[in-house]
């Protein structure tokens, strides 16, 4: 009796197209409701194929939701590389980057959501995804940036540069957040606050 055909195993083409759709649909589902509510099984549901495929491609749901994370910060800090390109200091360029910054979350509240407001996340889990090399380079870019500035007028320590960098992301997520979550109230324009945020950063003492 003849061997009976399994089936062909994937190439790389369909398995990249499989891992393409089950982000595409966790995305969707995480924004519309929210990371918490979504099961492995409901995601597979919705993309079509057994929980066991998913599996195949993620270790669990937190993976996903970080992989998530990660293509964000990606696209957020490709556009703040292309602005900075056109600067023509050191301060110029941190103001590009941290209006940029706060312009892609103001743009897309959904994303900001995703990222800094998913409920149901441990502390391990958000520990895990700090400690990613992609993701401390891009908070390590922001640094470098602000050592940059700072120097124009002295010569900053790593004390200052850090706690100043720090201060910089903080009071970015901030001023998204109020825009985003508490948008009935009158804030001045996001634009001018991150001016004047800046302009308190570079010249006070550390």
């Amino acid at each position: 009796m003849p061997k009976k055909m399994g089936r062909k195993p994937r190439n790389q083409t369909q398995i990249n197209a499989v891992r393409d759709k089950i982000i595409n649909h966790a995305l969707k589902l995480f924004q519309d409701e929210g990371y918490e509510a979504i099961s492995m099984r409901r995601l597979a549901k919705e993309v079509g194929c057994a929980p066991m495929t998913i599996y195949a491609h993620f270790d669990g749901k937190i993976n996903i939701l970080q992989h998530l994370w990660a293509v964000v910060l990606e696209t957020v800090f490709s556009q703040i590389h292309t602005n900075i390109k056109t600067s023509k200091n050191p301060t110029e360029r941190l103001n590009t980057a941290a209006q940029t910054f706060a312009q892609y979350w103001l743009e897309n509240p959904d994303h900001f959501r995703l990222v800094f407001m998913s409920a149901g996340i441990t502390r391990p889990d958000v520990d895990s995804f700090l400690k990613n090399k992609a993701t401390l380079s891009h908070f390590k870019f922001f640094s470098g940036l602000v050592m940059l500035a700072l120097a124009e007028t002295h010569t900053p320590n790593s004390a200052e540069v850090k706690a100043k960098t720090d201060g910089l992301i903080s009071a970015l997520i901030g001023i998204v957040f109020c825009a985003n979550t508490i948008a009935d109230y009158p804030w001045t324009k996001p634009e001018d606050m991150v001016n004047l945020m800046l302009t308190t950063l570079l010249t006070s003492k550390a």
